[in-house]
């Protein structure tokens, strides 16, 4: 496949934990190769039968080129989602452009949604399926080109409207790779993501008919237009804390989660409190135990008793002292 930037688009599976449970089912992505379309199956599935109830693999023929992992079939509702370039969507100056989302019923092979999604950036950017796409829960497929998000909503069959990432503050492009999605993620009913240059932004899902953004609760400017966010997410009646963060050089994609099970949190804090390095959130229990962050290590920091029960000013003042 010929790209427009002289960069390499890399997807990778990688492994999450939730916000407090309910494990999601994914499959490895791969921009780089172009595979025959014919006889399609569930990666590393036997053919035939698992079960009376559960085929391990299905035998419907979609025509056109397909990206390695640009397909995904959920295999409980025999559905399958496809991302591919046809003749409809080739340009004569950069070739297959990879932006057809269809939808098969695979008990049958009936096709139930086509559409072609917009240029984004440049034809031979691709669309892409998320890395982590799917759980039961949820029932939602996400795919993204390179700034744009469509979800499929499999329960309702239906495309849910574009999306693209929001953030805290604005940000200036470094080059012409800035904004690139390099990772997107369902979890839960959350949407998390990764942009270069831009860093993390998260939708909450909710309401399938209304994705909304979640802005970022504390952002620090660790260096020029380099931002690490932190993220309250609700869940099980609580909250829970993350702290995305891409690593270049190893590729690796990690949402850092601050807390074992969400925890019940009183989230009054200043706006002005919101843009440092450290951060302080309070329990919502009796004591009101002081909960701290480190913005630019990405990690909650753990904190003796005698200070978790003092004033926020003492709780940071120790924490600049011993960070």
């Amino acid at each position: 496949m010929r790209i427009a930037l002289p960069f390499v688009i890399g997807i990778c599976l990688f492994a999450f934990t939730s916000c407090g449970g309910g494990a999601s089912s994914g499959q490895e992505q791969n921009a780089g190769t172009a595979t025959d379309t014919s006889g399609i199956q569930e990666g590393g599935e036997p053919a035939g039968y698992e079960n009376a109830r559960r085929r391990a693999s299905h035998d419907c023929k979609v025509s056109g080129e397909i990206l390695e992992g640009n397909q995904f079939w959920i295999r409980d509702q025999e559905i399958l989602v496809v991302v591919k370039a046809d003749s409809t969507t080739l340009d004569a100056d950069y070739g297959p452009s990879h932006r057809v989302l269809e939808v098969y019923d695979t008990k049958n092979c009936t096709r139930i949604e086509r559409s072609v999604l917009p240029v984004d950036v440049s034809p031979d950017f691709p669309y892409l399926i998320a890395e982590i796409t799917y759980n039961n829960n949820s029932q939602l497929v996400a795919v993204h080109g390179f700034s744009l998000i469509y979800i499929y909503d499999i329960e309702n069959r239906r495309l849910l409207p574009q999306l693209k990432p929001q953030y805290r503050t604005e940000r200036s492009g470094v080059d012409a790779q800035s904004g690139m999605i390099q990772r997107l993620e369902v979890w839960e009913k959350y949407l998390v993501g990764y942009a270069r240059d831009y860093g993390s932004f998260a939708f909450d899902l909710s309401d399938k008919q209304n994705p909304k953004p979640v802005p970022a609760f504390a952002e620090y400017e660790v260096e020029t237009q380099v931002f690490h966010s932190l993220f309250l997410l609700e869940s099980q009646g609580g909250y829970q804390a993350i702290m995305p963060s891409f690593d270049y050089e190893t590729d690796t994609f990690s949402i850092n989660p601050a807390f074992a099970a969400p925890l019940a949190l009183n989230t009054d804090v200043p706006k002005n409190a919101r843009n440092n390095r450290f951060l302080v959130l309070r329990r919502a229990n009796e004591e009101k135990t002081a909960l701290a962050f480190d913005l630019k290590d990405r990690e909650a920091v753990s904190l003796p008793a005698n200070i978790a029960s003092q004033q926020t000013k003492n709780v940071l003042d120790w924490l600049r002292q011993n960070g």
